[in-house]
């Protein structure tokens, strides 16, 4: 076991190269420690209680873990004290130039509002802390699309709450979204942006490869019993 952070993130990177899911899932004020035996990667850092991530197919799972995110790859090895709670998927993307963040025109009552009709399940809604901006699609004046780049514990910037109008799916509105999140990043100073995505939302799967972003990982999300 190491609490060296740097050889936390070597190990990762021998692991994925190029992958930027450390740098922004795992801070360093949140770090703890890792296990790595050259195949299998295994976190911990420091959440409401102690959270663990693990890389490959059979990675040490620690017992001090209350919750953690797993490759899916790994499942099979968990033990009858665990159980699986959802499946979600990361992705990134490098940002592109493009038009200046655009000025709010919604509220963010309108926004939440929005959220619970269309998306109730969203990650993050207007007031929380970590949001830096909301990007709108507004069609003749009405909300139709949004999504809101956050900065978190990492520094990172990723996205999250993206959500259509759902009389309006397939009309294009969610890449419109994603290529303003994208742009916006990039006027952030941010070279990547990142997202996670319930394994389940396949048409967001969809979209999200449409522009041009890259899977990292599928995890398996498991508590203590």
């Amino acid at each position: 076991m190491s609490t060296d952070f740097n050889l936390a993130r070597t190990h990762y990177l021998e692991l994925f190269p190029g992958s930027p899911f450390f740098d922004t899932w795992v801070p360093p004020s949140h770090f703890i420690s890792a296990e790595y035996d050259g195949e299998n990667l295994s976190i911990t850092r420091r959440d409401e209680n102690l959270y663990g991530m693990a890389f490959g197919a059979s990675p040490i799972i620690s017992p001090e873990w209350s919750g953690f995110s797993m490759e899916s790859r790994g499942v099979p090895s968990l033990s009858a004290d665990v159980k699986i709670v959802a499946e979600w998927d990361c992705y990134w993307a490098p940002t592109a130039a493009g038009a200046p963040i655009p000025a709010r025109v919604k509220s963010d009552q309108e926004i939440a509002a929005f959220l619970e009709l269309h998306a109730p399940s969203s990650s993050v809604f207007p007031g929380n802390d970590e949001i830096l901006t909301w990007l709108e699609a507004i069609d003749q004046g009405e909300l139709v699309g949004v999504a809101a780049l956050c900065r978190w514990q990492s520094g990172k910037v990723v996205v999250s709450s993206v959500a259509t109008h759902s009389q309006r799916r397939g009309q294009g509105i969610g890449k419109k979204v994603m290529a303003a999140s994208l742009s916006a990043a990039h006027e952030l100073g941010e070279e990547i942006l990142c997202l996670g995505v319930m394994h389940a939302n396949e048409s967001a799967h969809r979209l999200y490869r449409s522009m041009g972003f890259t899977l990292m990982h599928n995890f398996t999300y498991c508590e203590r019993r």
